[in-house]
């Protein structure tokens, strides 16, 4: 399976959650403009490309969860708050 049809299988699947990504997105390009850290410094530390990074900044794909929590260490996040824009409760 090639690149491009990886991506459009992702697409596919992610569209009824249109909402659920834009609202992950805008938490982590906020994060990333918080600490000054651009897509490449991204795609570079989790080992993907700078356009993988970006399609995770606009909402259009959604990162997977071990760049998630990877992210969210680097960030300094609240993993569980990245992920679903809600507090941890103790």
């Amino acid at each position: 399976m090639n690149r491009h049809t990886e991506n459009i299988g992702h697409l596919e699947r992610s569209v009824a959650n249109n909402r659920l990504r834009r609202a992950l997105a805008a938490r982590l390009d906020r994060a990333f403009k918080r600490a000054g850290v651009t897509s490449a410094q991204a795609a570079k530390w989790l080992g993907v490309s700078e356009g993988d990074v970006q399609y995770w900044r606009r909402g259009i794909t959604v990162p997977p969860l071990n760049a998630c929590t990877r992210l969210a260490a680097v960030l300094k996040l609240d993993i569980h708050w990245l992920c679903t824009g809600q507090p941890q409760v103790a």
